[in-house]
């Protein structure tokens, strides 16, 4: 029998590799959005696409009787705070059936997540809201005793780039990456040690848990010998996808003749979107950020893909770039979440690898 959501009793557990297809099922029916109401899917398994979120992960669900009725994950890896390595936490795939969305099933679920976290695997967790869910936003700002404590540390520009036409080239020495360039492009990737920043080792850089990433999806920048840069195009498609399951409003019904003038077109509904993401991305200068991502686009112009898409904080200085692209913009808001004591984090500017989002 169907959850509805008065009468109902939601308990919560570790989801089992037995619930993969149950979970897949409900990233279909729990999109997120307003006027264009997007899904994010993993198929062909779920499990198996949120370990790119970090060597350990724990997803667990909430279910009325044996139907599931929601999920989450926790992930932790290996993070940089402060200049430091720490085992750093990140919250992700909240999903909740509509039905249960009010109530007492969110403060249950982080009564939950509070029993997890007694493990002590860390202190601190981040968690990326997209910036039109107003709800999410309001529930976890206003910081309620029955909540963790969210910090918000500012937004998070994710514009999906239309793959249109190519652009001046910018003369630069750039090369694809072998997989013998792989502790280079480690150690340059480590080296900037931005907040928040995922800590990358050769060992597990091309070693499964990121699928579909080979090491010549990497360029690599140099200045007189020297290497300034490196930046992946990452084609996550095989195994996470993003699908706009509807247009209401306005856009829903003027779409067909917003589509004639429009290029490339709003996609049809329940198709996956042709993206990549522009990822593992560390560089010199602003300069160089350019130069790569120039690089990139230009290349795949004519490709499979459609966009690309790729992800900087709003205090970052390598911001402007994605301003030469056409784009259709798309943003969120970092938080740092904390269950116990406040942890002290100084200025430096986050890092988001919105390919792990």
């Amino acid at each position: 029998m169907p959850a509805s959501a008065k009468g109902c009793h939601v308990r919560f557990e570790p989801a089992k590799e037995s619930d993969d297809e149950e979970l897949r099922a409900l990233l279909h029916k729990t999109p997120m959005g307003g006027s264009i109401s997007v899904a994010f899917l993993r198929e062909p398994e779920y499990f198996s696409a949120t370990r790119i979120q970090g060597p350990f992960t724990q997803v667990f669900i909430a279910k009325v009787g044996e139907e599931i009725v929601g999920t989450a994950t926790r992930a932790i890896r290996p993070t940089f705070l402060n200049g430091k390595v720490i085992d750093g936490g990140y919250l992700s795939d909240l999903r909740v059936v509509p039905k249960l969305r009010r109530g007492m099933t969110l403060a249950r679920g982080y009564r939950y997540l509070r029993e997890l976290h007694r493990d002590g695997r860390t202190a601190i967790y981040t968690t990326v809201i997209v910036e039109d869910n107003e709800t999410a936003l309001r529930t976890v700002g206003a910081n309620r005793a029955d909540m963790p404590r969210y910090l918000d540390q500012g937004r998070v520009l994710t514009p999906m780039i239309s793959l249109k036409k190519r652009l001046p080239e910018i003369p630069a020495e750039i090369r694809s990456a072998t997989a013998g360039d792989i502790p280079a492009i480690v150690a340059k990737m480590n080296e900037t040690k931005m907040q928040f920043q995922p800590v990358y080792d050769e060992r597990t850089l091309l070693d499964g848990r990121f699928q579909n990433l080979q090491a010549n999806d990497f360029r690599m920048l140099f200045r007189e010998g020297k290497l300034v840069g490196v930046m992946a195009a990452w084609n996550q498609m095989p195994f996470r996808q993003t699908v706009i399951k509807s247009y209401s409003g306005a856009i829903g019904v003027l779409r067909p003749l917003i589509n004639l003038f429009r290029s490339p077109p709003l996609p049809a509904t329940d198709e996956p979107l042709s993206f990549f993401y522009i990822a593992f991305s560390a560089t010199d200068t602003v300069e160089d950020y350019r130069i790569l991502l120039r690089s990139i686009y230009n290349e795949s112009i004519g490709s499979s893909h459609t966009h690309m898409i790729a992800g900087l904080h709003e205090r970052d200085p390598r911001l402007p770039v994605l301003r030469d692209y056409p784009q259709t913009p798309f943003a969120g808001r970092l938080f740092t979440v904390t269950f116990d004591d406040p942890v002290e984090i100084d200025d430096r500017i986050p890092y988001v690898e919105t390919a792990l989002l």
